[in-house]
C-alpha cells in the first residue's frame, strides 16, 4: 500500500430536530468510521513494509490523502456531515502522528463548493435522488443557494471536480 485516499460520501441534510438516527448515522459511517476501518486494517500492512524497507536501507514515502470539507466549520442542516469531517479532520491529525515514524504522511483536503452530482440544481419540483443502500437520498440544490455561495466564491463559481482531484494528487 502506497497511498490512501479516503473520498467516499454523500449528504443526507435535514435540521437537528427532524433528522432521524438513520440519517445521523448513515453519514457518519460513510464519512467517518468507513475511513477509520479502512486506515485501522491497512496499518498492519503499512507498518510490516516500512520495517521491511528500513530493514533494506530504502526510505519509501507512503501517502493518505482523507477528504474533509469546509462543512466541518458547520452547515445549516448537515450536523450528521459537519460531525463527520470535522471528525476527519481530527483523525487526520492523529494518524499523522502516529505515522509518520513509518514514513506515511497524512492529510486532509477540507473542500468547499465542488459542482458534483450531489450538488446540481434543483429543477423546479423535481428532486433528483441517488439511490444508498435501497434508500432513495435527495440530492440537489436550490438554485438561489448555489448563486449566493458563488458569489461568495472569490472565482465566481463552484469548483470542478478536476480542480478537487488536482489537489489530492498535489
Amino acid at each position: 500500500i502506497d497511498i490512501i485516499i479516503n473520498n467516499a460520501g454523500y449528504t443526507w441534510d435535514n435540521l437537528i430536530q427532524k433528522m432521524t438516527d438513520e440519517q445521523w448515522y448513515a453519514i457518519i459511517d460513510c464519512h467517518l468510521t468507513a475511513p477509520f476501518r479502512i486506515l485501522r486494517a491497512a496499518q498492519p500492512i503499512i507498518s510490516a513494509q516500512a520495517k521491511k524497507d528500513a530493514a533494506e536501507g530504502r526510505e519509501v514515502l507512503r501517502k493518505i490523502v482523507n477528504i474533509s470539507s469546509v462543512a466541518a466549520g458547520g452547515n445549516d442542516g448537515q450536523s450528521n456531515n459537519s460531525a463527520a469531517k470535522a471528525g476527519i479532520i481530527g483523525m487526520t491529525k492523529t494518524l499523522a502522528k502516529e505515522w509518520g515514524r513509518l514514513k506515511v504522511n497524512v492529510n486532509a483536503v477540507a473542500f468547499g463548493f465542488i459542482d458534483t452530482r450531489l450538488t446540481q440544481a434543483l429543477a423546479g419540483d423535481e428532486s433528483k435522488t441517488i439511490n444508498i443502500e435501497g434508500r432513495e437520498i435527495k440530492v440537489g440544490v436550490q438554485q438561489e443557494r448555489i448563486d449566493t455561495a458563488s458569489s461568495a466564491i472569490p472565482l465566481g463559481r463552484p469548483g470542478m471536480a478536476e480542480e478537487a482531484a488536482g489537489s489530492v494528487v498535489m
